[in-house]
């Protein structure tokens, strides 16, 4: 069953107007909002969707308080959302909108929904970097990022109750791919043979009762990540943890609270992986969540550019400094 990616995440939220300023300062572009409903989206096209929790039309929550209420999965073909329906029917109910959009729960009451794609093939926006072997920028200092778009909506995770039970359901009846273990602990799973690292991670919930963790959203690289990060920062938003450089995936990260639930992550340069990548075990311990990290942010009390004077506007300025001619 073909899936291939995070189409849309929906919130079910207590403070609307707290959710819409974080996703707005995040980066991600309003599509529609006010009322009951606020849609904002990454560069490829996947979607936030904000709605006020008590709304009747959410699923059930999986917690109390904002929460993710439900996961929408990209398919490639109308026929690969027919398997799926026809694979969940056998044991729980499956309505479907006149969009098309199927809706329907997991095995710890997640919602999750599945629709045709809507994401865009993102264009190669690659910019060039220098290394002591190959200098690819030349004569071109790089670009400073003070605010920046998420690409796309990486992956999701939740502490849940029983990881086999969702590794079965996931893998067995949707076609997930593990990419790598916690050794008793969670489980990295991702919706396509072929891609970033994974879409969905699990973790053993130490009390018993599942929550959301953190959703995350991709950038081009690690000018973005910092710029991004340095931007949300100065709009006085709380640092969970980050910036910072996992061991398991590799990706670059810098966590953010959020108000619509758990954290929100920066992140970039994942490991892209196949069918040919075998799935690792992982010891769970702090030295494992990262290769380092900073725990506060970045502490600098001017987040803007500095300004760049030509070469002649600064030699002008020592002249007419030698000269006692007032700058």
């Amino acid at each position: 069953m073909p899936l291939n990616g995070i189409d849309a995440v929906v919130y079910g939220v207590s403070n609307m107007g707290k959710c819409r300023k974080h996703f707005s300062d995040w980066g991600l572009k309003k599509i529609s909002g006010g009322g009951n409903k606020s849609v904002y989206q990454t560069r490829d096209g996947s979607q936030i969707i904000l709605c006020p929790r008590a709304a009747k039309d959410l699923p059930k929550a999986i917690q109390r308080g904002s929460t993710v209420r439900e996961i929408v999965w990209g398919a490639t073909s109308k026929a690969d959302l027919k398997r799926v329906e026809k694979e969940l029917s056998k044991d729980r109910d499956v309505t479907v909108d006149k969009d098309g959009t199927m809706h329907s729960v997991d095995d710890f009451g997640l919602g999750i929904a599945f629709r045709l794609t809507r994401r865009r093939k993102l264009k190669d926006t690659r910019r060039p970097m220098n290394s002591a072997s190959c200098a690819e920028r030349v004569n071109t200092p790089a670009l400073y990022h003070t605010s920046v778009q998420p690409t796309h909506i990486g992956h999701c995770v939740f502490a849940v109750p029983d990881i086999k039970k969702l590794e079965k359901f996931y893998t067995e009846r949707l076609g997930f791919s593990v990419s790598d273990y916690y050794t008793g602990r969670g489980i990295f799973m991702r919706a396509a043979k072929r891609g970033g690292h994974h879409n969905l991670f699990f973790l053993e919930a130490e009390t018993g009762k599942p929550s959301i963790n953190h959703v995350a959203f991709g950038v081009e690289d690690l000018h973005e990540l910092f710029g991004a990060g340095l931007h949300f920062q100065g709009q006085k938003h709380k640092v969970a943890v980050g910036p910072g450089r996992h061991h398991v995936s590799s990706a670059y990260f810098w966590y953010f609270d959020c108000p619509a639930g758990g954290a929100t992550e920066y992140f970039c340069d994942e490991d892209f992986v196949t069918e040919d990548w075998a799935p690792g075990q992982w010891h769970p311990a702090p030295e494992t969540f990262a290769e380092w990290f900073m725990a506060d942010g970045i502490q600098r009390e001017n987040l803007l550019p500095p300004t760049r004077e030509s070469r002649d506007t600064k030699i002008k300025r020592k002249k007419n400094v030698r000269a006692g001619v007032k700058a």
